[in-house]
């Protein structure tokens, strides 16, 4: 059986059924240590959650100031080491706000003196139950694993609580379980780190913590907590191809093919939840979560903030966008303000059109004239000096100079068209 090119299929049995036997790792995060658990794939690789990363503001970039190391036990409380992570790079189609494709791979320098794997459970129908196991990691020392065992279906409330769970069942793992964590002098519920497939006496880890819908005002208030893991059979070939390395996955089945597409994505929701709670995810420890369901005005489709970005602060969860006072006057505002407009465009109409009547009015009544203006526009033609008689012994030195200027001509051509009182034709250039 030819196996994809960033990963190689594992079928004999493996040599422990015990979690403690098997190596586990928490990321650690400027100086931190985090809720955050990897999936470990070797000694120089592992899977861990996109939403446990620093990014730049409302982007999918990764801040490069934030520093990572993975801290690796011996399955116990025994410590394997702290490990410098010399890169890390997102799904690049992570969602933050659905929180699809919530996974990363990340590449640390766990030396050479002593080479060991780990194996990706990928075949779900191997399973006879999951184990779901918290590893905590504080002040350089390594708490008991907590392990608590699942075989029943998902809850049927996990895809009300979450579309992009109801969406990619195939992809998400589902369970209403949680461990404890004292926290504010309070035992609080808290999610799992990591989940192993289990098809007794072996075992693998199959999923990585993703995210949270707690029903309640916070995970120590609440009521009901649904908890998703993503599974990483789907994005193992994606995993070996970013980093170049062969990724192992385990199946009981000799005839299981795995997915073997770089490309996979999930299928983006359709719907909103129907169950109103909080949404958290990524590191517990710094991030309180954001409204969602049908009592919440609140939107998760964008970075909210610089660290992991798909969870928003409390302080801007809960800040207010406006007063119902607020949103009513400004429509008010407006109506107002179109009324206005209407009213001087009215009046300007009208004071228009007052003006167009009256211009038509007094352009039709005679010129007033007294004896100078009639006199000057009567019958006053180049070529045709005519006067009313009764006003022609009045304008005699008028006419006399006229006649005088007349008079200084020598010639005149004898078809002139001018006749004047001497009989003598003119020519039409009278002016000159």
């Amino acid at each position: 059986m030819a196996a994809a090119a960033g990963q190689q299929t594992f079928v004999k049995r493996l040599d422990t059924s015990s979690v403690m036997g098997m190596k586990g790792a928490v990321l650690v995060k400027n100086g931190s240590p985090t809720t955050c658990e990897l999936a470990l794939v070797s000694n120089k690789l592992a899977f861990v959650a996109a939403n446990c990363l620093d990014y730049q503001p409302n982007s999918n970039i990764l801040d490069t100031s934030s520093t990572y190391q993975v801290v690796v036990s011996d399955g116990g409380t025994g410590n394997v080491g702290t490990f410098k992570v010399a890169s890390t790079q997102a799904h690049p189609k992570y969602n933050p706000g659905t929180f699809a494709n919530n996974v990363a791979i990340m590449r640390f320098d766990g030396g050479d003196d002593v080479q060991w794997k780990n194996y990706i459970a990928a075949n779900p129908s191997d399973w006879k139950n999951e184990f779901y196991v918290q590893r905590t990691y504080s002040g350089n020392t390594w708490a008991m694993p907590q392990v608590q065992q699942s075989s029943g279906a998902a809850p049927s409330e996990c895809s009300a609580a979450s579309p992009i769970y109801a969406a990619n069942t195939v992809d998400f793992m589902c369970t209403d379980k949680f461990t404890t964590s004292a926290k504010n002098g309070t035992n609080c519920p808290m999610p799992f780190g990591t989940v192993y497939g289990v098809d007794d006496p072996d075992l693998a880890v199959a999923a990585l913590y993703s995210h949270s819908v707690v029903v309640g005002d916070s995970l120590c208030g609440s009521t009901a907590v649904y908890s998703y893991y993503t599974v990483l059979s789907n994005f193992l070939e994606w995993g070996g191809a970013v980093a170049g390395s062969t990724i192992y996955l385990y199946t009981a089945d000799m005839s299981y093919v795995n997915n073997n597409d770089p490309n996979y994505t999930m299928k983006d929701p359709t719907g909103d939840a129907t169950i109103s709670g909080l949404l958290i995810g990524g590191d517990l420890n710094s991030n309180q979560g954001v409204p969602v369901g049908p009592s919440s005005s609140s939107s998760v489709d964008e970075p909210t903030s610089t660290s992991a970005p798909s969870i928003a602060s409390a302080s801007a969860a809960e800040e207010p966008s406006s007063s119902p006072e607020a949103t009513t006057e400004e429509p008010k505002k407006k109506s107002n303000l179109t009324t206005i407009l209407i009213i001087v465009a009215a009046v300007i109409l009208l004071l228009a059109i007052i003006g167009y009547l009256l211009y038509r009015k007094f352009k039709k009544r005679p010129t007033p004239t007294n004896m100078t203006t009639q006199y000057n526009n009567h019958n006053y033609a180049v070529g045709n000096q005519d006067y009313a008689p009764e006003y022609a012994d009045d304008y005699a030195p008028n006419r006399q100079h006229l006649d005088t200027n007349i008079n200084m001509r020598d010639s005149y051509p004898e078809d002139s068209h001018n006749t004047y009182p001497d009989d003598k034709k003119y020519d039409g250039d009278l002016m000159h």
